[in-house]
């Protein structure tokens, strides 16, 4: 919700400007933007009467926003599990649906690596759980190059209608090659009742 009842005052600091209002109630999320640009995120200070000094260059005409939000406004965090599959390098990532959300993203980090954005979709509103499966393959992306084997780190988050982000909710998954299972032959033992068990070969 804009709100237009805020006045500005001097800031505490050089290159700053006071701004104060009161939000709709003590649990409201404020937002301020300066210029079309978020100044101030998720401000809430417990209270309905807020201050807080932004930065602005002296002799600047600029435009400011005050924007108050509902706390059941913004998402929670999902909550995610990892599915394996067959080959352990494209696992299936599955969360819960947050009501919320108009949009969740998907983080992947491999170990001793860097963290990238590796999908991101609209939230579907008829679906209470979200699955996918993993959307890079995970073979040569371990600590080892060239290995599969190693751990990558995930983490989902969901974004609401105003392109705020939750909590992240997080895990990691060890990516590896399965061997193959033994060959077990069975034949008669020397004793008659009796069954002799060989592994391999």
């Amino acid at each position: 919700m804009l709100n237009n009842d805020f006045r500005l005052t001097a800031g505490a600091s050089h290159g700053t400007v006071g701004i104060s209002w009161t939000a709709p109630d003590d649990d409201s999320v404020s937002f301020v933007f300066v210029n079309g640009r978020l100044a101030v995120e998720a401000f809430a200070p417990g209270r309905a009467e807020r201050a807080i000094d932004v930065p602005l260059a002296a002799g600047a005409l600029a435009v400011i926003e005050v924007h108050d939000f509902a706390h059941d406004d913004f998402p929670d965090a999902p909550s995610a599990i990892s599915i394996p599959p067959a080959t352990y390098t494209r696992p299936t990532i599955r969360f819960a649906a947050v009501p919320a959300a108009a949009r969740y993203r998907l983080y992947h980090r491999p170990e001793g690596g860097f963290e990238t954005r590796v999908w991101e979709a609209a939230a579907s509103t008829d679906a209470d759980w979200i699955a996918l499966e993993c959307p890079v393959d995970l073979v040569g992306r371990s600590s080892a190059p060239g290995n599969t084997g190693g751990w990558h780190f995930f983490r989902v988050e969901a974004v609401s209608a105003y392109g705020v982000e939750s909590l992240a909710q997080a895990w990691a998954w060890r990516a590896m090659d399965v061997p193959a299972a033994p060959r077990v032959t069975v034949t008669p033992g020397a004793e008659p009742g009796t069954w002799t068990f060989t592994v391999g070969g």
